[in-house]
């Protein structure tokens, strides 16, 4: 793992971007089942957190591409919040603060959770919606 992954999982990722809370969550459906490291695809839960309308927490978790089994434990989570002007929050709080038992289990050195971050960043970046220099490599 890059050094570069391993500050976006221990510092997190928050940006706000321009489009509606049911937008993003749009977006998340249509995007990550495309998303792939090595093996492995991934799907998205809800957490328990979410509030329609305002907020959003979901779990990242794994996907066996041959098999099609999901993976019980999440390899991390993302928050998706509401603003004004129909933009909305987007974050990867730090590993640190994200509490899911057994969340390393799968996962233990960040490798396919830092692997989704940087798709989802490739993807808000070639939509348009954020600036990155360039395009972040994938496994």
């Amino acid at each position: 793992m890059s050094s570069f992954s391993m500050v976006l999982l221990e510092e997190g990722v928050e940006m706000e971007l321009p489009l509606g809370l049911t937008d993003a969550v749009t977006l998340l459906n249509d995007v990550v089942p495309e998303f792939h490291c090595e093996n492995h695809g991934y799907t998205l839960g809800i957490v328990s957190r979410a509030q329609l309308g305002v907020r959003w927490d979901l779990s990242v978790k794994l996907v066996d591409l041959a098999s099609s089994r999901t993976f019980e434990e999440p390899v991390g989570c993302i928050e998706l919040e509401a603003r004004e002007g129909d933009n909305v929050n987007f974050k990867v709080p730090p590993r640190a603060e994200q509490d899911f038992p057994g969340m390393t289990k799968y996962d233990w050195d960040g490798k396919y959770f830092g692997s989704f971050i940087y798709h989802m960043l490739n993807t808000l970046h070639n939509r348009g919606l954020i600036q990155l220099p360039g395009v972040l490599p994938t496994l």
